[in-house]
């Protein structure tokens, strides 16, 4: 009944893991370039941008506060994971 929505959710699921790991792997760079500068691991202003610029990719405006969430959760585990690599 509805396998084939699962599937298709598995198959979305992998592809945003992929993303997922992309990112943060980009954001490893992004810290070298921190670090090599001395500017901090937070940018606020950049990641305001950042919300407001994926918020005019949505369709459907009914996920919008969602999508900040998201969004911002993930920045949240990117300055970590920054924060960790820092720490090295």
């Amino acid at each position: 009944m509805l396998s084939k929505q699962r599937e298709k959710i598995d198959q979305i699921d992998r592809e945003i893991v992929h993303l997922f790991e992309e990112r943060m792997q980009t954001a490893l760079q992004v810290v070298a370039i921190k670090k090599e500068h001395g500017l901090p691991v937070l940018d606020s202003g950049r990641e305001a941008q950042v919300i407001e610029k994926v918020c005019s990719y949505l369709k459907n405006g009914t996920l919008r506060e969602p999508l900040i969430e998201l969004y911002t959760e993930m920045m949240r585990l990117s300055r970590a994971y920054q924060q960790q690599q820092l720490d090295k």
